[in-house]
Parts: C-alpha cells; structure tokens; sequence
C-alpha cells in the first residue's frame, strides 16, 4: 500500500493510520504472513469468527476457520482458498461456508488477495462478508416460487379434468412433494371389510410395497382422521404411546416401509363426510413443519372441490345416459358444475393469496391470479355452450378481451380463420395458451406499444391438422432469452401435452411468433 507523507493527518502513524483504514472496512478483514498466520484482523473479523487475534497467532487461519464441512468431513490444505493465494500469487474470489468459535456453519463471499513486496509475495489480505441470510432469503424465496408453482399446476390440473382417478393421483403428487415426504398415499374413508380403509394412489413408493399387507385401519393413531377429521402431525411415532397398540403387528408389519415421521390430513366433502385422508411419511424424525401442515390442509381442500366436482360429474353421466341425455337435465347439471368451478377457483384464490402474502413478489401473485382469472373465463364460455362445443374464434376473443377489449373493428387485433368447433377439454387449454401469450405481449411484446398488433390465424394444412399462428407486430425488438421461464413450458410442454400436438415459439426480432400444431377436432354436431 502506497501513500504519500504529506496526505498524511499531522500526529497520526502509520500503524493507527492502517488501523483506522482497517477498522472502516465493509466487512472482516484479515492480514496474513507468508506463513498464512494471522497477524492482523480487525473488529469485524472478531465478532464474525467469534476468535480475537491472540487466539490465532502461531497457526494457519485455515485450520481455525474453514477446517472442517458442514458433514463432518475436512478440507485438504490444498483446497484452502485462502492459502492457494499465497504460492499462486492470484487474487481468489468466491463462496465458501466457514465454522464459528461456538462450531456453527456460517456461508460466506470472501476475497484472498496476494501482498508483494518487491515482485515477492509475503502474505495475504482475506476479506470475508457473511452472506448466511441472503441465501437464507434467496432460498425462502425459491421454494415459496416453487410451491406457487405448483399449486398453480394443480389448481391448473384439477380445473380442466373431472377423471377422479388424475385428480387424485395429482393431488398426492402435489402434497407429497410440498410436503417433503418421502411417499404420500390417498386413504378412501371406508368401514367396511372390518372398518378397513381403502388405498388409491400411492406417491413416491411403488404400490407393491402396501400389496403383501393388509389394509391398515382405524387404529388409535389415525382413527381420529379418519373419523373424526383431525390433523395428525408426528415428528416421530415410535414414541407417541399409542404406536404398537394394535394386534396382530403391535406396530409396523416387517418389511414395511420404514416411516419416523408421520402427517395426516383428511379431505373433507362440502357436506362434512370425511372422503378419506392424505397420508405422507418419512423415515427422519421431525420432517413435517406447520408450513408443510398448511399447505397439505390447502391441497386437501382443493382435493375435496375437484372429488366432490368428479363424483357430481360421474353421477350426472349416469343419470344422463339413463334418461337419454335429457338437454334439460344436461342444462341443470352443467351449471352446478360451473358454480362449483367457480367456487373451487375463488378458493385456490383465496388461498393462495393469504398463504403467500409478503413472501413472493408481487408480479408473481399477479400472474398466477391473472391464470386463475383466465381460467374462469374460458369455463364461464364453455358454460355458455352448455359444456359442448365452442368456436375457436369465441375462445381467442375471451383471452384477449382483457387486453385490447372486443376484437371487432379493433385495429391492435387482427383474427382469421373457417368456422372450427373445439371440445371443452381444447377450448380451456387454448384459452390458457392464448391468455398466456397475451399476458406475455402486455408486458414484454407488441401491446406494450402503441401501435403494437397482434394476428391470430388458423387454417386446415392438410393430413387431419389445423395450423394456428400467432404473431406480433409493430412492437418492441425481440431477442430470445437465456433461459425457458415457466410461462414458456406452459406451452411447450402443457398446451402440447392438452392438444395432443405441438408448440413452437420463435423469437423473430420483428415479433414473437408463436405455432401451434394439432389433429383437427372431431367433434359432435
């Protein structure tokens, strides 16, 4: 370090000027020899470590700060950044994890700068900033992305289907990865067969590893789930007193799954019958926290909605072949079905929004309830139809209604194409696709320009497929981004997997173009 005499304060040394400077540093800072001792560490340093300097001198910083991993295991000294600094004569930069006096982890962001005197390196300057609550946040903040991401898919899912069997394998999936189980099972609420209770599906465990037991039944622990409706959370159920109550296994059969960690959460109908229970295991101990409590009662409340929808939907099938699809019947049916869409998507809302309140971004939340809103859209259409076909023009003017208003006469819009009547099941999944591209273009493409213009074609190309295309015009250049963001794999991947077909986006630099391949519907007259 250079400096001159004469910008030095009058009265002040060299050793209480570099203190000084030390002192004011962003972060700890240490001063090593060429023996990597510390020989210097200011008072950050200190409180960061938790070591004062005469505890360091006489051996190298590594072995008191970063000897050892979280898992036990130690560093090789050739590993030790901050001595790689030292031989190298190389600045060294990046991320580690250190270990406190007290023998906590803590993550850091350090900086290993080689000192020279005369082209000869004679020890090194390490500064280190403790960045533990940033990943902390970073990570909060990933997994609280991904569980709106996944309640998103669900909600998505148990929306556009009412086969009760993807319903509730959807939901086990869901829940059991939400969870952190290591497998989650759905129980049907039976008392038959000796009060035993059903299994549906299973998660995370092939189904064979419940085939060479019996049921298992109302016993002490999960009695009161399954009867009563009761939230069962336990950190480890070899302890609970009521495990091994039971003949003839007194506690788990051998062979079974070992499970520590027990949560069961029931699913119950709007009439208040028990349907059954969500059951998720682990075999560490303490796995399930009461966020994984909350979010699993979320899923089993939307799992309830879309069985109770299913069951309805099942038994209005019945009822319709049995009176000759009365149009009549159809009628009443088709608009209970939709309130109870209607009060199933207010529900995801609801929860979605209390459960994540200050702990996403703001733009997220509002992605995810502009998908909701465009759901409801695309059902109030298909209601209006009486849950048969709809026009795909109809389809493509509901999903871009919220966003440049009616189509006719709009010169921001531009819709072509023969008369083509959609399935329910393809009228929600391109109504999504379209909402989704919309969304996109509101905030990133052609709509966020004044003159920005969207086309919407589509025409028979022959061999059974309808072509459908989408471009933007007139707006912002467009530059393909780094990386495929979930809006992207909701087309390619989702609406490709609804319509049995295929999703191309192109990002032209004129405007994003988006394709979209599939058989030519057949649908009833």
């Amino acid at each position: 370090m250079q400096r001159n005499i004469e910008d030095r304060p009058e009265g002040a040394s060299d050793e209480s000027l570099l203190n000084a400077v030390c002192e004011n540093a962003s972060g700890a800072l240490f001063v090593l020899d060429r023996n990597q001792h510390c020989i210097y560490l200011n008072s950050a340093a200190v409180e960061l470590t938790g070591f004062a300097l005469d505890e360091l001198q006489g051996r190298p910083l590594h072995d008191f700060i970063h000897h050892t991993r979280p898992d036990g295991s130690h560093y090789p000294i050739e590993e030790c950044p901050i001595d790689r600094a030292f031989p190298e004569s190389r600045r060294e930069r990046g991320q580690d994890t250190f270990i406190h006096k007290d023998g906590h982890f803590y993550s850091v962001e350090y900086t290993a700068s080689p000192v020279e005197e005369e082209s000869v390196v004679v020890g090194t300057v390490v500064e280190v900033r403790d960045i533990t609550a940033e990943l902390l946040a970073r990570q909060t903040l990933e997994e609280e992305t991904r569980t709106l991401e996944i309640l998103n898919r669900t909600g998505t899912m148990l929306t556009a289907t009412l086969d009760l069997e993807e319903i509730v394998q959807a939901v086990t999936d869901a829940a059991t990865e939400l969870s952190g189980a290591q497998f989650g099972a759905f129980f049907y609420n039976t008392i038959r067969e000796g009060r035993a209770l059903q299994l549906y599906t299973l998660s995370g465990a092939p189904r064979e590893a419940f085939s060479a037991f019996p049921q298992p039944r109302h016993t002490s622990i999960f009695g009161p789930t399954f009867a009563d409706g009761v939230v069962l959370r336990i950190s480890d159920v070899t302890a609970d007193p009521r495990y091994g109550s039971h003949a003839p296994f007194l506690g788990m059969p051998e062979g079974h799954l070992h499970v520590t960690s027990y949560l069961a959460v029931p699913v119950i109908s709007r009439t208040g019958a028990i349907l059954g229970a969500l059951i998720f295991g682990h075999e560490e101990a303490d796995v399930f926290s009461e966020r994984s409590e909350r979010v699993v009662t979320a899923v089993a409340a939307q799992a309830a909605i879309a069985i109770d929808n299913a069951n309805l939907f099942e038994a209005a099938q019945r009822e319709i072949a049995e009176r000759q699809r009365s149009e009549d019947h159809q009628k009443l049916l088709a608009q209970e079905l939709n309130h109870r869409v209607k009060n199933m998507l207010a529900t995801v809302q609801s929860i979605a929004t209390q459960t994540f309140r200050g702990r996403v971004e703001e733009g997220t939340m509002r992605l995810f309830l502009g998908r909701l809103l465009a759901l409801s859209h695309s059902h109030s259409l298909i209601m209006q139809e009486s849950w048969r076909n709809v026009d795909l023009r109809a389809v493509a003017s509901t999903a871009l209604l919220p966003f440049v208003g009616e189509i006719s006469g709009n010169a921001r819009t531009f819709v072509e194409g023969d008369p083509v009547q959609l399935t329910p099941k393809l009228a929600l999944a391109l109504g999504m696709g379209f909402h989704e591209l919309a969304t996109n273009a509101a905030k990133y493409g052609a709509l966020t320009a004044e003159e920005g213009r969207i086309e919407i074609r589509w025409r028979d190309i022959g061999d059974g497929m309808l072509c459908i295309t989408w471009v933007e015009k007139q707006g912002p250049a467009v530059a393909p981004p780094q990386s495929k963001g979930f809006g992207t794999r909701l087309l390619e991947q989702g609406l490709a997997h609804e319509i049995d077909g295929t999703v191309r986006i192109l990002h032209d630099p004129c405007g994003l173009i988006c394709e979209i391949k599939m058989p030519m519907p057949e649908v009833a007259s």
